[in-house]
């Protein structure tokens, strides 16, 4: 039976076929950007066989669906505060943060 690989600290391990995958713990965004472009890096150069490719590329699908959550979780959080004039106070509220197209 093959092996296929198991990407662990940026470097490709093995890990015999059929053996579950191990569970993997959440990374923060800079790290799974990270990992995913290392993962990127070795898919291009192609010198890996094809079960590696796919190994690969599934855990490329899983850290690109993990950075898009945590992205999606930032954009939830971002907010502004602005003074109000509705009440004539001038009382500060939170509203949706959104960049133009300026930036």
């Amino acid at each position: 039976m093959g092996n296929k690989p198991e990407m662990n600290d940026g470097k490709i391990g093995r890990v015999a076929s059929g053996s579950e995958q191990p569970a993997v713990e959440p990374l923060a965004f800079e790290e799974a950007l990270g990992r995913l472009d290392e993962v990127v890096s070795v898919l291009e150069e192609g010198k890996i066989s094809l079960e590696e490719a796919l190994t690969l590329y599934e855990e490329g699908v899983r850290m690109a669906h993990q950075c898009q959550q945590l992205l999606d979780s930032a954009e939830l959080r971002l907010q502004r505060l602005v003074t109000s004039e509705e009440d004539g106070a001038g009382s500060l509220v939170l509203e949706s943060f959104v960049l133009d197209e300026d930036g």
